[in-house]
Order: C-alpha cells, then sequence, then structure tokens
C-alpha cells in the first residue's frame, strides 16, 4: 500500500486516502481560504496518496454549515483551481466530495426553506423541510451535473457521491426521513435509489464530463430499519449501472460484521462488485490496517484523524506494517 499504483485511470504515489482533518474553513460564500490551502498541502506533503475534500455544496439550497466549502458558483473556481495545484504540488490526487444538504439544515444557512424527500425537522439547529416537486428534482440532478463539470474543469482526479451523512441522497435511502409514496418514496430499493442514479447517470450522460466517480454510504442505520443483505445487492446493482466508478461503504468499525454474517460489509460488498472499494471506518492503528489489507479488491485506505495526527505518522505506520507482515 506504500508503492506507485494506478486504479481507475489514476496514478496514485500509495494506496493512503486522508480525509480533511479540519472541516468549515472556507469564507461565509464558500470560497477556498489560505488556511484551507495549508491544511490541505500539509496533509499531502505528509506522504498520503490522495486527499479528499469534506462536502462541498453543489447549491446554495443544499448548505449545511457556515464555512462549508462550496462549488455551487463560477466565483468557487478559482479558490478550488489553487487548492488542486498546492495539492498535487505535493505530489497527492485530490477528489471533491459532492453534497446536498435536503432537510438538515436552516434557512439562515442555506437561504431558503430547507428541502427533502418528506416533511422533517432534524431539531432546534434546523428548520422544517418542505417536500420537493418535480421542479426541484430537475434542478438538484443539475446541480450536481454542474458541480461535476466544475471539478473537472479545477483538476480535480475524481469526484465522490455524498450518499450517507443523513444528508438529501440519504434522505432519500432511508425510511425514517422519506415517507413519500410516489417513484421517490421509500416503498422499494429503485424508488429510495431514483433519485440519486437519476444524478449519476446524468453526470455519465454529460459529454464534458468523464471524471471518475466514487460513491459514499452507509448501511448500517438503514439495517436496522429492515435493510436485508438482498437489498444490498440491489443498492449494489442500481448503483453500478447508473454509473458509479468507486464504492466507499463506511462503517463505525471496518471490520465489523454485517448482517449477522462472518463477513464485513466491506467484504460483503467485494463479493458482489467488480469495483474498486475505499476501506472506512476506525482504521487508526497497524492491527486493524493488516486486517483490512486482506480484503479483496480494496483501493484505498481512509486513515482515522487521530492517526493522521500522530507526528512522522507515515513512517511510524510504514515501519509497523513492515514488522508485523514479517
Amino acid at each position: 500500500m506504500f508503492t506507485p499504483f494506478e486504479s481507475f485511470g489514476i496514478k496514485f504515489r500509495n494506496q493512503i486516502l486522508a480525509p480533511a482533518t479540519k472541516e468549515n474553513l472556507a469564507n461565509h460564500r464558500g470560497i477556498v481560504t489560505g488556511e484551507m490551502i495549508r491544511h490541505y498541502s500539509a496533509l499531502a506533503k505528509q506522504g498520503v496518496g490522495t486527499m479528499l475534500t469534506e462536502s462541498a455544496f453543489v447549491a446554495r439550497q443544499g448548505k449545511m454549515a457556515a464555512g462549508q466549502l462550496g462549488i455551487s458558483e463560477e466565483e468557487h473556481l478559482e479558490g478550488l483551481e489553487k487548492l488542486v495545484k498546492a495539492t498535487k504540488k505535493e505530489g497527492a490526487c485530490i477528489g471533491i466530495k459532492l453534497s446536498h444538504a435536503g432537510a438538515r439544515t436552516s434557512e439562515e444557512v442555506c437561504g431558503e426553506n430547507p428541502v427533502g424527500p418528506s416533511l422533517y425537522n432534524f431539531g432546534r439547529d434546523f428548520d422544517l423541510s418542505r417536500e420537493f416537486d418535480e421542479g426541484d428534482i430537475e434542478e438538484i440532478i443539475l446541480h450536481f451535473v454542474h458541480a461535476a463539470e466544475r471539478a473537472q474543469e479545477v483538476g480535480f482526479d475524481f469526484i465522490e457521491i455524498n450518499g450517507g451523512d443523513q444528508l438529501l441522497l440519504d434522505q432519500c435511502f432511508s425510511v425514517r426521513f422519506n415517507n413519500r409514496d410516489d417513484d421517490y418514496g421509500s416503498e422499494t430499493i429503485e424508488n429510495r435509489l431514483r433519485l440519486t442514479c437519476q444524478i449519476i447517470q446524468a453526470i455519465r450522460d454529460r459529454k464534458s464530463v468523464s471524471i471518475p466517480i466514487s460513491y459514499y454510504f452507509s448501511i448500517f442505520d438503514k439495517m436496522e430499519d429492515g435493510f436485508l443483505i438482498t437489498d444490498l445487492h440491489e443498492t449494489l446493482q442500481l448503483l453500478e449501472s447508473s454509473g458509479v466508478d468507486i464504492f466507499h461503504p463506511f462503517a463505525v468499525h471496518v471490520m465489523n460484521r454485517c448482517f449477522d454474517s462472518e463477513e464485513s460489509l466491506l467484504e460483503l460488498i467485494g463479493l458482489n462488485t467488480e469495483r474498486p472499494l475505499v476501506a472506512d471506518g476506525n482504521i487508526k492503528s497497524p492491527q486493524v490496517l493488516l486486517e483490512v489489507l486482506n480484503i479483496d479488491k480494496v483501493h484505498l485506505y481512509v486513515l482515522e484523524k487521530t492517526l493522521l495526527a500522530r507526528p512522522n505518522w507515515f513512517n511510524f505506520l510504514k515501519k509497523k506494517v513492515a514488522d508485523q507482515e514479517k
């Protein structure tokens, strides 16, 4: 994992992926700041193979926090391009996570009444959302497509669609937040994923966009609501058919067993797809990393922020892994 390799058309110097260890460093309009560039450059300089930004809002309507990174407007491009160049100058690749907050925001933050699959209020810091209609759906799809175009234009190596974190696409996928009874309702897996698949397919159909697409998601909270292993199979098939290149499943612990089986979620996904995988979930020690290294199809490993905060972590990790492999 410490040597150069190539995957989905991208040349990486190693298989280590670092998330942003600090978030909401953009200015009030979502524009990249000098502090953000220094933060990403410092992580890249330490030896990671690729960086992944925090969630970037694809529309002001989908902004979830003050200081959140944006990719919704032309004014965001100059700063994003500087961020990409600074990261690549230190030898790392970089991807950007595209998101829409859906109901998980407030009018104060996003500038209007939040929109989601159904009426929902996440709590005191949020506002009651309204239910999206056909016009909203068309706009949301276009927001993601235009964000993908901007990401490719400024030089990002890949994009990641955020289908987790209880944001819009996760809200559509969850029976807790989605009680619609139309084609976007929660009655079937296909309906729950309809908006997600339409977004990915629309990006794929855009001739100006050829950038690889990763998809970030989690299903453990869905299991509490009756999500079955057969639903996982269908989910993967639908996402693959729409054009996903890379699967990035998240678990609280990457090796947690899933569906009362002997396999982790990552292993089960690996058995049901030929797509590359990203391993993510509490990888903060050489011992955990060694377990994950044996899983087929994993191309990138997300290290926990606590490990990345350790001085000289790259050489420490490399030596520990080498010692335990002897």
